[in-house]
């Protein structure tokens, strides 16, 4: 898939319904052979210049000791012939399982092949070990260029008969689904079906459709072409999930729309990504939604709110310039946006810059209706030496943690503290994936939505640079005791509601 990628950018996407049927490899003499799949009423219309232009494109991105051969054939859907794929997939991949005509349900609705096998229960049962749904879709993928979007159910009938399938791998197939409201279009075409939880995403998917909450995002210009990608994050509550996407022309800002904290729903191609070494959704719909937080359940590791603070326990602020800022008579001075709302500001400090690095500290600050309530600091035990480098940057010692909560009861705790609150932090990417891993080794799932001051600050104040010291003089906001978390977080605290007064984030 890295090659039509690559062959699509360097088009302009011009030829984007095209695949790639077959190539064969000759040694002697050394010949690539590339069939390419095009719509049979798209093929027609391509001129000799086109596929002059198709020839030269895929020669640049092959061997240049092989000579290139490239051929098309007419791609056609009608029901018959994605049954027939269908039938051929079972015959070719699974003989000893019998799938019948009448047991295929196909509809075609603007040129999308909507496919529904209704399977014998004990086909069934045995294909909730396999990735059925993501197989015959890539095999289809080769057979034709349109959209496959299948579904297998159960149809409750079982057969008579013995066959021996103790031969397969074992993987679940069963698709957990998310409700989304309110879609606005940025660009593509309208998205109608439900995406997946990312938890269940597999790093190749040839039709895939997930939603979540943009938590990166990032601009980048293609050196070869000058056309710009995107290159942005989206979270769910079950996971994270890297995306992709091209701009057709220099300079196009339509992705610019998207920003982070947004909700967003994408259809596309899931695919290895060899520069960024990384499985990543590579983009073809993409719409702002509403996501229905209540359809995202995952019961076996789903736990309740704890019912009171073990480890960690909440202490009020008392902040004396923000008690006379904020006196009674004066709240009207608190930006609206804030009213209403409660938001933590986070910080975590930590043994690297790595997921897989531990916890020393971690910092955090509630923010209700504008004004700075609480703070939850504490030390955590990483239960490992902590590097030389670490201990001068924070000042945090090996002592200092031996007799500290591990992060395991911490996290219950922050978990109760940040209940309802929007999460804040600068740069968020970093500390939101310490709360990720935490939570998902403990069996929580914070549904919290999240906003980041970098963000924010990039887009509000022209400044050398983003950094937290930088921006903190811009604002004339203190930063005593700097990489210690809990005063990084008063004073993030402090940065969100400055930004949040101008209004542009």
């Amino acid at each position: 898939m890295e090659f039509l990628d690559k062959f699509n950018e360097l088009t302009n996407e011009k030829y984007l319904p095209m695949r790639v049927g077959s190539v064969d490899i000759q040694k002697k003499p050394p010949v690539i052979a590339v069939n390419f799949l095009v719509p049979y009423d798209i093929l027609d219309s391509y001129t000799e210049e086109d596929k002059k232009a198709i020839k030269e494109v895929t020669s640049s991105l092959l061997p240049t000791s092989m000579q290139v051969e490239v051929t098309f054939t007419k791609s056609f859907i009608d029901e018959e012939i994605v049954r027939r794929y269908v039938l051929n997939f079972f015959k070719e991949k699974h003989p000893t399982v019998l799938i019948e005509n009448n047991e295929i349900e196909i509809k075609i609705v603007n040129q999308i092949a909507f496919v529904t096998i209704n399977m014998k229960s004990m086909f069934y049962d045995y294909f909730k070990s396999v990735d059925l749904v993501h197989n015959i879709t890539q095999y289809m993928a080769h057979k034709m260029c349109n959209e496959i979007r299948l579904q297998v159910v159960d149809s409750k009938q079982d057969i008579n008969f013995d066959t021996d399938l103790a031969t397969e791998d074992s993987i679940t197939i069963v698709s957990r689904r998310i409700r989304t409201n309110n879609h606005t279009k940025i660009v593509g075409k309208e998205i109608t079906s439900r995406a997946r939880y990312i938890v269940d995403s597999k790093d190749t998917e040839e039709y895939a459709i997930y939603a979540g909450e943009v938590i990166e995002f990032k601009r980048n210009e293609s050196k070869k072409t000058g056309n710009s990608y995107y290159v942005f994050k989206i979270n769910d509550t079950t996971g994270n999930m890297t995306c992709k996407a091209f701009a057709k022309y220099k300079g196009e800002g339509i992705y610019d729309e998207i920003n982070i904290g947004d909700e967003v729903i994408i259809t596309g191609r899931r695919d290895v990504d060899t520069f960024l070494h990384d499985s990543v959704l590579l983009c073809r719909d993409i719409s702002k939604c509403e996501i229905d937080k209540s359809s995202i359940v995952l019961k076996e590791e789903l736990k309740a709110v704890p019912l009171s603070y073990v480890a960690v326990r909440p202490e009020k602020y008392v902040d004396f310039v923000q008690d006379d800022l904020f006196a009674v008579g004066e709240a009207q001075q608190v930006t609206p946006y804030l009213m209403g709302k409660s938001f933590v500001v986070f910080d975590f400090e930590t043994t690297g810059i790595d997921v897989s690095d531990e916890v020393t500290e971690l910092g955090a600050v509630k923010i209700v209706d504008g004004v700075i309530t609480e703070t939850f600091s504490t030390f955590v035990n990483p239960h490992i030496h902590i590097p030389e480098e670490i201990t001068k940057l924070t000042s945090i010692t090996d002592d200092d943690v031996k007799d500290a909560p591990d992060m395991s009861e911490v996290i219950a705790d922050f978990y109760k503290f940040s209940e309802n609150c929007t999460l804040v932090a600068h740069n968020i990417s970093f500390d939101k994936m310490f709360v990720d891993k935490y939570a998902k080794l403990n069996g929580y799932i914070f549904p919290n939505h999240t906003m980041d001051t970098l963000a924010m600050a990039r887009k509000s104040v022209i400044c050398k640079n983003y950094k937290l010291g930088t921006l903190c003089t811009h604002f004339g906001i203190s930063l005593e005791g700097a990489h210690r978390a809990v005063n990084d977080c008063l004073a993030t605290a402090k940065l969100f509601i400055e930004l949040v007064k101008i209004g542009k984030f």
